[in-house]
């Protein structure tokens, strides 16, 4: 179970990595559709996000716990 300030963290990483990601494919497809990144950037939004939600969620609250003990 995570705190409401490990719930805050998490909530914060999390908003901010989905929104650099949006942000990146935004600014880098956008201009310049041709670019191979964006096959991969359009292609790899839902595991990054799974993957931003599992660190976020359940690996970095651990490594924080850990680390203050």
């Amino acid at each position: 179970h995570l705190s409401a300030s490990e719930w805050r963290f998490a909530a914060i990483s999390f908003a901010t990595k989905v929104a650099m990601f949006w942000l990146s494919e935004l600014v880098i497809c956008q201009l310049d559709e041709e670019r191979v990144i964006c096959d991969v950037v359009g292609r790899g939004f839902i595991p990054c996000l799974i993957t931003f939600a599992v660190m976020d969620l359940l690996v970095i609250p651990q490594i924080r716990r850990l680390q203050n003990r």
